[in-house]
């Protein structure tokens, strides 16, 4: 079950990830999302295209994306409902 935090974004999960998989996406792209304080919170962008040089995007089989999974305290890690919408269909 997908947990929503932020209207019209839910928290990153493994079963979101997976499904990016299985659909073919290579990068996702990492934005900071305005959250009330002490939240920091990062949009996770998927991309099945070779992005652009940037800090922020990471092959989507990277510890880094990885990671993101683990959870941190006062970090969370959205995705927006619109990167969904092709879950919903199968």
């Amino acid at each position: 079950m997908q947990r929503q935090l932020k209207k019209g974004y839910v928290e990153f999960s493994s079963e979101i990830l997976q499904d990016w998989i299985d659909s073919g996406v290579s990068y996702i792209k990492l934005v900071e999302v305005e959250m009330v304080a002490p939240y920091s919170a990062f949009e996770l962008i998927p991309n099945s295209e070779i992005p652009e040089e940037g800090e922020m995007i990471h092959n989507i089989h990277s510890e880094d994306i990885s990671e993101l999974l683990e959870g941190m305290e006062l970090v969370k890690f959205l995705v927006h409902e619109v990167y969904l919408e092709e879950e919903e269909e199968v």
